[in-house]
């Protein structure tokens, strides 16, 4: 057995490319699926841990007023633990640019509690300010200074008594035409309501409630909204910003996750499966010599298995450390930039292990099979080296057509394809795979770039947003729209019904003369017509709704229920919900106030504005989106330079076996006379066409694995199609084909160093 297991070194040192190549593969495999998994697994775990252990709220109750006799009633209920009312305003800070502040004034902290990052807890009787943490640290503000805030003509000063996370501010955003969080223009303050800067006006427009069994959720939520009149809208935590679009980005890694892992493991296996057959098929002859020594078959499986177990098993090893401490943690902390989940780490969830158990499952068998089918061969015929079996009928092709008068090295290489069929299939399907992820990362940047030019250039024809003060009175609002124009929206917040299910969305009233703008399917400028209302495409195909049907549906604090016709369906990349017309909201009675007007007037350097909560230019706006692009542009780095080790391995791999297998009929080539450059191109050629062909086959399976991933991991809110740009195909064909030269190249040197008297001596 030591013999054995000096033989096993020997052989990998004398078979050390290949064996490189083997562990590179499968480290690559684990490695991404590890490293994704560890960063997507560690942000859901995570926030679970947060939610529980700081109570996050299973229901919100939103309405006018909530009174103390309605707190007591809603906490009678069956299946109540608790509830806590709360009043939010929006503040400006003052001595500090833009920065707005969503004001809380709560009774107690007992749902949703704090975590104290620096400072005290929540005391009703403390006077001063718990501010957000993530704004704190970028303002330099610490426990103990005094900063003060404005509500229209009130003005709060107070000293910050804490610093603090609140798990129901996960994710949130300065108003809706962000998409990620900067955390320097936009945060959160609490306060005691006996702080609120009005006497005896406490207003609790909101109800945070705890449950005791979130099993019957739906039935609790029911029968608040059936006892509780104060309660125009009851939502549960799939309803609410900040759980929702935390777990929208959860969702979206669960695909890439899914995808990116299926293409790594899928091709590392498919050339590791290869590379070890073809190992052991080329031990045939020592294999033979052992049997005719004496060596027990199951010594020498033993031996032959151990080769692709131990070499696949460091692999996944390896790669499911490196996998999360690398692409795991950067990608955990560049997530948690825009979200707050103040303890996070990477996660490893049981599949992780179980993937990379199997994956060494099947290299391992893999290599079982091929010893045991060299050793059902008789001692006396597996000494010899193998030479293929094969009928003359299957290479009638070569001397026919066109292919008559080919060239020697095009009838040779096709007669080698068609006797390797195995080894051509796993490298085509290698370079086809890479190919597809090389689109699918300059895809991703294409269909982003396409987005934002889709959202800016077409649908926000504008160049300023201004938000309006609430409760306008029709003199004030006349007097802006004489300034800036009468481009204006109203957005609802409304409760619809889906079959017996209430569900909340929002619907825009659109008054803005061509300012903000919709697109019909293929993304061209349409106009909304008369009648009724219009439903986004992805949200009618959620609902199962179509022009024609009917909506029913009420406004937030109202209870005059509304059914409308659906008159059209409209594509909107970031936001599904519904739209219409002021015409036709006026026609069902219903009040026009504008909350936004759109305007091209020069306000750059403009601060604040009488009777304006806010000031939003385009260039602002799209500072979120780029964010994200940010984010993407690493996961394709990412995506580029696995793809790049993964082709270089594979071809090289494919390169290698070609010539091991093809150096006794290159010998022979040298015999006849042929010289070192002419048995390159015969070399070189097949390797070219087998790029070629898998570059062809990839670039159009890459497009559609992009398709895949927009169709599928993006959130409920997002829609915009796959755009793949003729470059990105450039760069996929001659990234590709930049490895296989480089690779071909290196390897075709080694024909000069054919010994012939070894090669042809092996078969006599």
């Amino acid at each position: 057995m030591k013999t054995l297991n000096k033989k096993i070194w020997r052989d990998i040192w004398q078979n050390k490319s290949q064996f490189i190549s083997i562990f590179i593969m499968t480290l690559l495999g684990i490695l991404a699926f590890s490293g994704i998994h560890g960063y997507m697994d560690g942000m859901e775990y995570s926030a679970m841990n947060y939610y529980d252990q700081y109570n996050l709220q299973d229901l919100w109750l939103t309405g006018e007023n909530f009174s103390e006799d309605d707190l007591k009633e809603i906490k009678k209920i069956d299946n109540v633990k608790d509830a806590e009312r709360k009043l939010s305003i929006n503040t400006t800070l003052d001595g500090y640019h833009d920065i707005s502040l969503e004001t809380n004034f709560i009774e107690s902290n007992n749902i949703s509690k704090f975590y104290v990052v620096e400072g005290e807890g929540f005391d009703i009787n403390q006077k001063g300010v718990w501010l957000d943490s993530y704004l704190a640290n970028y303002l330099k503000i610490k426990v103990g200074d005094e900063i003060s805030f404005t509500y229209k003509t009130y003005t709060i000063k107070e000293k910050v008594l804490g610093l603090v996370d609140v798990p129901d501010h996960v994710y949130y955003i300065k108003d809706d035409t962000a998409i990620f969080p900067t955390h320097k223009d936009y945060g959160f303050v609490y306060l005691s309501i006996n702080e609120f800067p009005i006497e005896n006006y406490h207003v609790f427009p909101y109800v945070m409630v705890d449950v005791d069994d979130t099993s019957i959720l739906d039935e609790t939520k029911l029968k608040i909204e059936n006892n509780i009149k104060a309660a125009k809208a009851v939502t549960t935590r799939e309803d609410n910003f900040s759980y929702k679009g935390y777990n929208s980005e959860i969702e979206e890694g669960d695909t890439y996750s899914g995808v990116f892992t299926f293409m790594f493991l899928f091709i590392a296996i498919l050339a590791v499966v290869t590379t070890m057959y073809r190992f052991v098929r080329k031990q045939r002859t020592q294999i033979g010599t052992m049997k005719a020594l004496g060596i027990k078959k199951r010594k020498i499986i033993i031996h032959y298995v151990s080769f692709g177990f131990w070499i696949s098993l460091i692999a996944s090893c390896f790669g499911i450390v490196i996998g999360l401490f690398t692409i795991g943690n950067f990608f955990l902390n560049m997530e948690m930039t825009y979200f707050v989940v103040p303890e996070y780490h990477i996660y490893v969830v049981p599949d992780v292990y179980v993937l990379a158990g199997l994956t060494v499952a099947i290299i391992t068998i893999i290599t079982y099979l091929s010893c045991r089918t060299v050793l059902r061969e008789k001692a006396a015929d597996a000494i010899r080296v193998e030479i293929p079996k094969v009928k003359q009928s299957k290479f009638d092709l070569t001397n026919k057509g066109i292919f008559k008068n080919a060239s020697l090295s095009t009838k040779w290489n096709l007669r080698d394809i068609a006797r390797n069929k195995g080894r051509t299939i796993m490298g085509a399907v290698g370079i086809i795979g890479c190919t597809m992820m090389l689109v699918c990362a300059f895809g991703m940047l294409d269909t982003m770039n396409s987005y934002i030019d889709w959202q800016f250039d077409t649908l926000y024809h504008f160049e300023y947003k201004l938000d309006l003060d609430d409760n306008l009175s029709k003199v004030q609002l006349e007097k802006l729209e004489e300034k800036y124009g009468d481009a204006t929206s109203k957005t609802y917040g409304i409760e619809f019904m889906d079959g017996n299910t209430k569900k909340a969305n929002t619907l825009t009233v659109n008054d803005s003369k061509d300012k903000l703008r919709y697109t019909g399917h293929d993304k061209n400028v349409m106009e909304l017509k008369e009648g009724g209302i219009y439903i986004t495409e992805k949200l009618s195909v959620t609902l199962n709704k179509n022009v024609g049907d009917e909506i029913k549906w009420h406004i937030f604090g109202e209870d005059t229920w509304y059914t409308s016709k659906i008159v059209g369906l409209n594509r909107d990349p970031q936001s599904q919900a519904f739209n219409t017309t002021r015409s036709y909201i006026e026609s069902l009675n219903i009040e026009y106030e504008p909350d936004t007007i759109y305007t091209n007037n020069n306000l750059e350097g403009v601060k604040e504005v009488e009777n304006i909560s806010k000031i939003a230019g385009i260039e602002s706006i799209k500072t979120g989106i780029l964010n994200m692009i940010n984010t993407v542009r690493m996961m394709v780095v990412l995506l580029i330079a696995i793809s790049a080790v993964l082709g270089f391995v594979i071809i090289y791999n494919l390169g290698i076996l070609s010539f091991a297998e093809k150096q006794y009929q290159f010998a022979t080539l040298k015999v006849l006379g042929y010289k070192n450059k002419q048995i390159k191109k015969i070399f070189i050629k097949q390797n070219t066409w087998i790029t070629i062909v898998s570059v062809i086959v990839g670039l159009p399976l890459g497009y559609l694995m992009v398709d895949y991933i927009f169709k599928s991991a993006l959130g409920e809110n997002y829609d915009f199609p796959a755009v793949v740009s003729l470059m990105t195909y450039v760069y996929a064909t001659i990234g590709t084909f930049i490895v296989s030269f480089f690779v071909n190249r290196a390897l075709a040197r080694k024909v000069k160093n054919i010994d012939m008297v070894t090669s042809l001596k092996g078969n006599e």
